[in-house]
């Protein structure tokens, strides 16, 4: 049980420079790397009117290069094999870079000349082109997606005018549109101070040396100060209020929102609980209701925000085709009076709690990203002063009792003011020793990487298990790789695979679903069944003291699925009505139509993984229980094993659970190379009123055990596979185009297709898609990849290698992966090797190979009236309109 569970050690340590940056340390784990994360306390709440938008804008400029490492940000870090963001809410602005150890004082470097010296290198030049940015992200996020408008609608209608949480965090677009240089500076002056940031540095650094440097670095910079939380007018709702959107959207959405608490309130972690109570997990409340019983709905979500200043508290719902929005809407109100009036039970109160205390010892496996150990120790610290709640907060969850959760189902939300919207379907310095930053800190050399190796084991019942042993913290991650994935199915029975994955988990010869849901949502664990286009996976997530009980329902699911004839109908049109909503969105639009141009009929790869309405509406029950006996079996199949788990336990766990498990072997029909085409196309797709365009462009691309591989993977890094790329650079950086555009080699058992994806500015459309092909043109002729381009995507590759081994989710992804396609076991660990034999003449010989500028298609969609002409004046491709 989760009670002889025990807080690992978690130690830290904390001082403040005498400018007022809070330094938070720890030393942790045993990988060459070390998160830096920095969070400073200002957010959209900072901001007044006629300043909307701008803590966002400030996001992108801190990436525009300061006075002493001018470019962007990205390429110096990038290159070393880092991982770099940033992220702005309300409350606060946060960056990370996680990165090898040996670069550390570079990174710090950087982090601490944005933050002193950021202002001398802002032009007007890189000012608007981040406001095109910001704009596009705009479009890309709200204006163009469906349902994006809605949260906008919501702030306005909780708030009043005058209140901060009554506008998004990305702004007023005329508002980021009229900022001035002078605007945006004292913006900056005001809040990107030490006084107002905290710092945090957890991994492979000694803690002597991170204090060193933060003060080599920070030290200097003039303190400034706190920032005041603003003064907001009163955060209540008199009376309910109602919103009726309409949309162009194929499945209508009911959204209701009531003023809640904030962050740490004592009321806090009850509305949290309730939320979780509500629709946590497919035996919640809402879910079981809403979607499974009265199949009314195709999801159900709640959940409580609380922020500085003031929470909400929110659910909403995605309403299957037919149903309606007001029968939800009573069925939520039932649910939340019920829990007010009656409460909830002491088994709904431990498996949401026991939830939130796997989630806890999840959420310490990595030391950097958004949520890692870094920025939650810099989230205590900013918010209360202390980071380490990061390993006490859990107990305000755990001590959340059914009265309080009643009591506060009571007074913020049964009967109390809200708001519901529905959509409907559209038709003082201490003296610092001088720091000479015109001379860049020079990085330790590399560490090499070598990925721990698994331990191999051949089981009883003829399956291999590959395990690896990690005991920093209590929990497991295993995955079985099944032979069978969507590659061998037909055209005709697109989305077999990943529907007969997605049925297993809906009972079996000894379990409800229901039951299945309820065992594993009691033991704060996950298991799901999936499917690849290579193979398909059983695969779960636990604590540690309930391996033998999780292993014991993944193995009933994979052994015993029944396919009950209810939760398949169910099912059924649930994913007919998700197939159908895909019509809203843009982006998926664009890449049904590219799949459908570079792929024949006939070909598995000519739709997306989950079919098409036409492939899955011919689908039944018995399709799924053929297809689970014939591919789901023990032929090609293995076990993957990352965590605290004893190999040779773990070896008999799972051999007493498969004794006598059968399966017909697996035969593979091999792919036709198909021949691309031999002049670019263009294609449109109509999307009326649209503000942005979702671009696809590509051809067939490469399989995975290509020889040509490794050399594509470094030219697509070059390409577009980075922030620094060509594509980026050109297309966002210089010209402000787009919010970003990213290139990939989607590589498979067969050729998959190579792509770029873009949402770009519609007015601009001819020009962009000139400079995409400009720029692979341009790989290929007149400005091949340079010494230095490959010399920083080989490094950049290889020193990122660390972080994809972190946590033994990430250990299991990466061998499941290597097992799939028969690549030897220690792929990973010569995976340095491989790419010093990548060289500017190999380069220049796959790139000819695999990527043709000739046989480009690109797939449009945006407003056709607005984007045909100027697309009808590029000469270099043919251009048609289609339906999709």
């Amino acid at each position: 049980m989760t009670s002889t569970l025990r807080l690992p050690e978690f130690q830290f340590s904390k001082t403040t420079l005498a400018n007022g940056l809070d330094v938070v340390v720890r030393r942790q784990g045993s990988l060459p790397l070390v998160a830096m994360n920095l969070w400073y306390h200002v957010g959209s709440k900072n901001e007044e009117r006629r300043q909307r938008g701008y803590a966002h804008l400030f996001e992108h400029l801190m990436f525009e290069g300061s006075e002493h490492y001018p470019g962007d940000f990205f390429k110096p870090l990038q290159r070393l094999g880092a991982g770099v963001n940033g992220s702005t809410s309300p409350d606060r602005t946060n960056y990370f870079v996680d990165l090898p150890s040996s670069h550390i004082e570079l990174a710090m470097a950087m982090e601490s000349d944005r933050m002193g010296h950021l202002i001398g290198a802002l032009s007007d030049h890189k000012l608007r082109v981040q406001k095109d940015v910001v704009k596009n992200e705009y479009r890309q996020n709200y204006a163009n997606r469906p349902y994006g408008r809605v949260s906008e609608r919501i702030a306005e209608a909780l708030y009043p005018p005058d209140h901060p949480y009554s506008w998004l965090t990305i702004g007023v677009m005329e508002e980021v549109e009229a900022a001035t240089r002078d605007e945006v500076e004292a913006f900056f002056r005001r809040f990107y101070v030490p006084a107002n940031a905290s710092l945090c540095l957890v991994g492979d650094i000694e803690i002597d040396r991170a204090f060193q440097l933060a003060e080599r670095y920070f030290g200097g910079i003039p303190g400034g100060w706190k920032a005041e939380c603003p003064w907001t007018p009163s955060a209540r709702l008199d009376s309910s209020s109602t919103i009726r959107m309409r949309e162009n959207v194929e499945l209508e959405r009911v959204y209701l929102t009531w003023h809640s608490s904030p962050h740490f309130h004592p009321d806090d972690a009850a509305l949290t609980i309730l939320a979780d109570i509500l629709t946590r997990g497919r035996s919640s409340r809402l879910y079981r209701e809403l979607v499974v019983n009265r199949e009314l709905a195709q999801n159900v979500t709640a959940y409580q925000s609380g922020r500085e200043l003031a929470g909400t508290f929110g659910v909403y719902s995605t309403i299957r085709p037919g149903q309606s929005c007001e029968a939800a809407r009573a069925i939520i109100d039932a649910e939340i009076d019920s829990v007010s009036k009656q409460g909830v039970t002491d088994l709904e109160l431990e498996r949401v709690k026991n939830g939130r205390l796997a989630g806890f010892f999840h959420a310490l496996e990595s030391i950097g990203g958004f949520g890692g150990v870094a920025d939650r120790l810099n989230a205590y610290n900013t918010y209360l002063g202390d980071p380490g709640r990061v390993t006490t907060d859990i107990a305000r969850y755990q001590e959340v009792s059914p009265e309080h959760v009643r009591d506060v189902a009571e007074r913020y939300l049964a009967g109390r003011p809200r708001v519901s919207l529905t959509v409907e379907s559209q038709g003082g310095l201490k003296t610092a020793v001088a720091l000479d930053r015109s001379i860049a800190p020079k990085s330790e050399p590399a560490r090499t990487f070598r990925p721990p190796l698994p331990r191999v084991i051949a089981l009883r019942c003829g399956l291999p298990l590959w395990v690896l042993p990690q005991h920093d913290l209590p929990v497991v991650s295993a995955t079985l790789v099944l032979g069978g994935g969507a590659g061998v199915q037909s055209q005709a029975e697109s989305g077999l695979a990943q529907l007969t994955a997605g049925m297993m988990d809906e009972g079996t010869s000894t379990r409800t679903s229901s039951q299945i849901a309820l065992e594993v949502e009691g033991m704060g664990a996950s298991i799901s069944a999936s499917s690849g286009w290579d193979g398909s996976y059983v695969s779960f997530h636990c604590l540690t003291p309930h391996l033998g009980a999780t292993l014991d329902l993944a193995v009933d699911m994979l052994r015993n699925p029944t396919f009950p004839e209810t939760e398949w109908r169910r099912i059924y049109g649930q994913t007919l009505a998700s197939l159908q909503a895909d019509h809203d969105s843009a982006e998926m639009r664009a890449y049904r139509c590219f799949l459908k141009a570079i792929y024949p009929v006939g070909h598995p790869y000519r739709h997306p993984i989950d079919g098409d309405s036409e492939s899955v509406a011919r689908l039944n029950r018995d399709d799924l229980i053929r297809f689970h006996r014939r591919y789901h079996g023990p032929s090609q199949a293995g076990w993957v094993v990352a965590g605290d788990v004893d190999p040779e336990a773990i070896a008999e766990a799972i051999d007493l659970r498969l004794q006598g498990w059968t399966g017909p072997p697996i035969e593979r029909a091999g792919q036709e190379r198909v021949a691309r085409t031999d002049r670019p196309k263009i294609i449109v797709l109509d999307r009326p009123g649209a503000v942005q365009a979702a671009v696809r462009v590509g051809h067939q691309g490469i399989s995975r055990l290509d020889p040509d591989y490794t050399d594509a993977l470094v030219a697509n890094h070059i390409l577009g596979g980075q922030f620094s790329s060509r594509l980026n650079t050109r297309l966002r950086e210089e010209k402000g185009f787009t919010y970003g555009i990213r290139s990939h080699f989607d590589v498979r058992r067969e050729a998959g297709p190579f792509s770029v994806s873009a949402a770009l500015q519609a007015d601009k459309i001819a020009e962009a898609l000139d400079d995409l092909r400009g720029e692979i043109v341009a790989l290929q002729a007149d400005r091949p990849p340079t010494p230095a381009e490959l010399d920083d995507a080989r490094r950049s590759l290889i020193e990122s290698q660390a972080r994809h081994f972190e946590t033994p989710s990430a250990l299991v992804s990466r061998y499941a992966t290597l097992f799939l396609h028969g690549l030897p076991i220690d792929h990973h660990t010569l995976f340095p090797d491989r790419l010093a034999n990548v060289t500017i003449a190999s380069l220049e010989r796959v790139m000819t190979r695999q990527i043709d500028p000739q046989a480009l298609v690109a797939v449009v969609v945006a407003d056709a009236s607005t984007v045909v002409e100027p697309l009808k004046r590029l000469e270099w491709a043919d251009l048609s309109e289609m339906e999709d």
